[in-house]
């Protein structure tokens, strides 16, 4: 099956109190990501989130010229309504076309019987109930952003992940492992923990491997 590396883009400078809990290297590590993939040959799944396409519009353009996946991180997924209709646009400016979402935690049982507007195809979440008529592809580890905050190692969690990622290529399923640039910027700069997971995936006979790749399979 497959490994989706996915990678959350929700940094602005002015957000104060991630600044000063994380620092502001997500820049300088998404460049790192970039040579990463290159090295490795390697694919990520990007999701951007509407500050970023506002504030870093360059970055989400880089993103698609390395030949990664792009689509939307969507922060408030409770109202997610008001916000679509800017990403659409956001997108458009770039010429690009979003597929699918990706939020934080399982989707809010509020807007379960919904069903997500064209052109959404797929949604990246934790596991649980989310609209009809679109893929899941569920998050079963927990993200490096809230991992850290609260006291475990990196090299923790990335056993944790590993043995997660052993788990499901023997089950023969797929995982995501979701990774926030400005996480990664303070807690592994260098990304040898995020080479580590991708090899292991390797190692194990997983495809690493978009989300927009998998929804294109045949079901």
């Amino acid at each position: 099956m497959y490994l989706c590396l996915r990678i959350d883009l929700d940094y602005v400078p002015w957000d104060t109190p991630d600044a000063k809990e994380f620092g502001h290297g997500e820049p300088a590590v998404v460049v790192r990501l970039f040579d990463l993939a290159r090295t490795m040959g390697i694919r990520y799944q990007f999701f951007a989130s509407n500050r970023v396409m506002r504030a870093f519009p360059t970055i989400a353009e880089a993103a698609l010229d390395e030949g990664h996946a792009l689509d939307w991180y969507c922060k408030h997924p409770e109202a997610y309504e008001e916000r679509f209709e800017e990403a659409v646009l956001l997108f458009g400016q770039l010429g690009a076309r979003m597929e699918g979402l990706a939020i934080r935690g399982p989707w809010p049982e509020s807007n379960v019987e919904s069903p997500l507007p064209n052109p959404l195809k797929f949604l990246s979440a934790a596991p649980g109930p989310h609209p009809p008529g679109i893929q899941l592809f569920p998050v079963e580890t927990r993200g490096d952003r809230d991992t850290f905050r609260s006291g475990q190692s990196v090299r923790t969690w990335t056993d944790s992940v590993k043995t997660h990622i052993r788990g499901v290529a023997s089950l023969d399923k797929g995982a995501t492992v979701c990774f926030r640039p400005q996480v990664l910027a303070r807690f592994d700069p260098r990304l040898a923990h995020v080479r580590e997971l991708a090899e292991l995936g390797r190692a194990v006979g997983l495809r690493i491997a978009t989300l927009r790749e998998m929804v294109a399979l045949p079901r």
